[in-house]
């Protein structure tokens, strides 16, 4: 016959804290991963502009690309040296 081990109601408890601290970082995770991070929404009149930009001044459509690519999506904005602008260009 097998051995039967008691488990103490610390122990249960202590399970299920663990249980709602996995549930509570699981529902974090899945709310990070709708965040939509790495990506970027350009509408149809932004690719007017950017084909325009392209035929006319490529090196500022580069520019473009490249601030288009590191703008941050919660407050809009890009912070970089001209080493690193002239480095990507």
């Amino acid at each position: 016959m097998g051995t039967q081990e008691v488990i103490t109601e610390t122990q249960i408890k202590q399970r299920l804290l663990d249980l709602e601290e996995q549930n509570r970082k699981l529902q974090q995770e899945l709310l990070e991963e709708r965040k939509n991070t790495n990506f970027t929404q350009t509408d149809p009149k932004g690719w007017e502009r950017i084909r325009n930009l392209i035929q006319s001044n490529p090196g500022a459509a580069r520019l473009y690309s490249v601030l288009s690519e590191h703008i941050d999506g919660n407050c809009g904005a890009v912070v970089a040296d001209q080493q690193f602008l002239a480095d990507q260009l």
